[in-house]
């Protein structure tokens, strides 16, 4: 991506894109930011009187707000899927990032408490969250016609309520990793070839 067309993008002249920000880096970041206080804000607002139960009126909502958010400009989503991932933990776009899956996170959670807990690690949220908007950035970009349609946003509801009712069973010695057999071991089933 050029300058110019990050500039376009913004909405910046070339010449005010040079004189506010440093380099394409800096432009990146704060065009980053800019689009997650936007989206952040558009959740928000859904989610301000959200339904008192029924976990999938609320899931619908987010849906509908990722879904309209990512297909105005799926390209620069994707750009900006990647600046929001690699962000620096210290820094205000990490934060950034953190109030938006608070928000998120919190309006699940006053709806229905015990499946939340499910999404209250780190990793839970990280495999959640870029579960739904790599879904909804690859239909934007390969199946456009499928975003805003209820046979769509069926399926979402079902992969995220899926994901958080879903009761992940014990681990079997054999699948652990730290059981000490590797993946070459447990792969082979017949066997071996004499060498």
């Amino acid at each position: 991506m050029t300058t110019q067309r990050v500039a376009d993008v913004a909405g910046f002249s070339i010449g005010a894109v040079y004189q506010y920000f440093p380099n394409k880096e800096g432009l990146v970041e704060a065009l980053a930011l800019r689009e997650l206080t936007r989206l952040t804000s558009m959740m928000e607002k859904v989610l301000e009187n959200p339904a008192h139960f029924g976990t999938g009126f609320n899931t619908r909502r987010m849906i509908r707000v990722m879904t309209e958010f990512i297909a105005e400009r799926p390209r620069l989503y994707g750009i900006l899927r990647a600046e929001w991932a690699d962000a620096p933990t210290h820094t205000e776009l990490a934060q950034g990032m953190r109030n938006y899956f608070a928000s998120i996170s919190n309006a699940l959670k006053n709806e229905n408490p015990e499946l939340c807990e499910r999404i209250a690690s780190d990793e839970a949220r990280f495999v959640l969250f870029r579960a739904i908007s790599g879904v909804v950035l690859a239909t934007s970009l390969e199946r456009p016609e499928l975003l805003g349609t209820a046979a769509f946003e069926d399926q979402m509801v079902r992969l995220i309520l899926g994901f958080i009712a879903f009761d992940v069973p014990p681990r079997d010695a054999d699948a652990d990793p730290d059981s000490g057999v590797s993946a070459q071991d447990a792969g082979s089933n017949g066997p071996e070839s004499p060498d």
